[in-house]
């Protein structure tokens, strides 16, 4: 009776083998290139302050991707339902930290140089995480926007859009003579988007001054004017005194505006 249940048993487990090597070979491999994925905290750099969030859309093709950069004591969160609205499109989100302050000419030079060691980071692992490094949207606030503003103008037509809130706080670069951001700008900047929160003439409030002034973009505008490329450029200013005073609401329609979708 022994021998024959060992018998029956070894029977047994072949067939259960047999089965699951069928069943294995019998599924198609899965494409995760294809499929949403978070990855939170990847390093770009060696430094403890160089890190980013990825949250890469589902796609059959590689994805545009919309970058992200903080004010001033930033970090890497963005609102999930801007995240899912994005990604609901196909385009990924990557959202990227430096130097939470940049106050000085030093701070703000280390930052530039984060922004090109991130932005090419990105492309060398582009096929890792299926972006299309043909369709990259730059986006920041305050100290985001400053940190991004060299990159963001570079004479590069994979840059396809800028869309920034608060943008070029005028502490940096108007109350100082070391670096004046319209100078960036060419007949090649791409379409930029500036959202702010004030008035224009805000940071001559005697009560409430507010350095993130619509006068700063104002600025920009001009030159995209005189360089006759006025239609790629929009501003809109006093979002805080109406009803929707989110930041990123214009930014998927403005994304879609601007990348080319996928093949």
């Amino acid at each position: 009776m022994y021998k024959k249940m060992k018998v029956l048993f070894k029977v047994l487990c072949i067939s259960l083998l047999l089965l699951s090597c069928e069943s294995s070979e019998s599924e198609e491999p899965t494409n995760q290139l294809n499929e949403a994925s978070v990855s939170l905290g990847v390093k770009y750099g060696s430094e403890t302050r160089q890190f980013l969030d990825i949250y890469k859309a589902a796609s059959d093709c590689p994805t545009p991707v919309y970058f992200d950069a903080h004010g001033n004591g930033g970090n890497t969160s963005m609102p999930s339902d801007i995240i899912d609205a994005l990604n609901a499109e196909g385009i990924s989100v990557v959202s990227w930290e430096s130097l939470t302050s940049v106050n000085l000419p030093a701070e703000v030079e280390t930052g530039w140089a984060d922004a090109e060691l991130m932005f090419q980071w990105v492309i060398d692992n582009a096929a890792r995480y299926n972006f299309d490094t043909t369709n990259f949207i730059v986006g920041g606030s305050s100290r985001g926007s400053i940190l991004s503003w060299k990159y963001g103008h570079r004479v590069n037509p994979n840059i396809k859009g800028l869309y920034m809130y608060n943008a070029l706080p005028d502490r940096i670069w108007i109350d100082s003579n070391w670096w004046y951001p319209p100078n960036e700008v060419n007949v090649s900047s791409p379409p930029i988007y500036f959202v702010y929160n004030r008035e224009p003439g805000s940071s001559e409030d005697v009560l409430n001054p507010d350095g993130h002034d619509p006068e700063n973009g104002i600025v920009i505008m001009d030159k995209y004017e005189d360089l006759g490329i006025e239609d790629r450029s929009t501003l809109i200013h006093s979002i805080g005194e109406t009803d929707n005073n989110d930041r990123y609401q214009f930014l998927v329609d403005f994304a879609l505006s601007v990348i080319e979708p996928c093949p």
